[in-house]
């Protein structure tokens, strides 16, 4: 089964949701990776410099569905997305302004 909006709401609803500036050390073909969000155990980082309501989508993706690839859930994420009308947009943006807490940079190490 395929998650939709009213599962994430769920996952979203939940709460530890963080926006945080997101640093790496990771380096891959030569340039450093960056993070719009990342998951660890059930909390979910956010950056808020890219777009937050994609991002947000795909680290509850990640939390919803831990055995979907990464290709996967950002693929999903971004149809999510798009297929959102004004409305919802809003009512999700009001929630994640709700439920967020905002803390210091959460650093990330090259496993």
């Amino acid at each position: 089964m395929t998650p939709d909006l009213d599962d994430l709401w769920d996952e979203l609803s939940r709460g530890k949701v963080y926006e945080t500036s997101i640093r790496t050390t990771l380096v891959r073909n030569g340039r450093p990776v960056q993070f719009d969000g990342l998951l660890d155990g059930q909390v979910v980082y956010i950056d808020p410099r890219p777009a937050i309501l994609e991002t947000l989508l795909h680290e509850l993706l990640h939390r919803r569905k831990p055995r979907w690839g990464e290709r996967a859930v950002t693929a999903h994420a971004r149809r999510m997305a798009l297929h959102m009308d004004d409305a919802t947009k809003k009512r999700w943006w009001a929630a994640y302004r709700r439920i967020k807490r905002v803390i210091p940079v959460v650093e990330t190490e090259d496993d």
